[in-house]
């Protein structure tokens, strides 16, 4: 039974080797792929770590920049500020803090206080702004041939 069953054995091992040598030939494009693929991955992650390392820098750069002004932009902003703090003193002696209120957006609390607020930064700024000037200053005379009828935009 042994002699007879040789041939058959010996093409079965024959087989089952030639089985082998597929299944190892069909996996190496997967493995192969599979390699691929994890490279690619590992370069993706390290370009994402790389850029999120510079948005980060930057990020903190520009809250650095911004959070500074150049002394040409802190001269400007208080220059700014007086002015914006004169103009308000110079309305509301003109007209009420509830006539400013929807002009600044605010309830006429509000405005009362933004009033009292600019009076006493103009004072403490040594402008005198927050008392009414005694007299109105003369209006800018005009040549007549430069006058020219004006529309309000709406």
């Amino acid at each position: 039974m042994e002699s007879l069953a040789a041939p058959i054995n010996g093409v079965a091992a024959k087989l089952a080797k030639l089985d082998a040598v597929i299944e190892s030939r069909e996996a190496a494009p997967l493995r192969k792929i599979e390699k691929l693929e994890k490279a690619r991955d590992q370069r993706i992650q390290k370009i994402r770590d790389e850029f999120a390392a510079k948005i980060e820098a930057v990020k903190a750069e520009a809250e650095a920049a911004g959070a500074r002004m150049t002394p040409e932009e802190q001269a400007q902003e208080s220059a700014l500020l007086r002015d914006y703090a004169l103009a308000i003193v110079e309305f509301s002696n003109s007209a009420s803090a509830a006539e400013l209120a929807p002009l600044l957006g605010v309830s006429t609390r509000e405005a009362k206080k933004i009033i009292e607020q600019a009076k006493s930064d103009l004072e403490a700024s040594g402008s005198g702004a927050g008392t009414p000037p005694s007299a109105p200053s003369p209006a800018p005379t005009v040549p007549a041939d430069d006058r020219q009828p004006v529309t309000v935009a709406s």
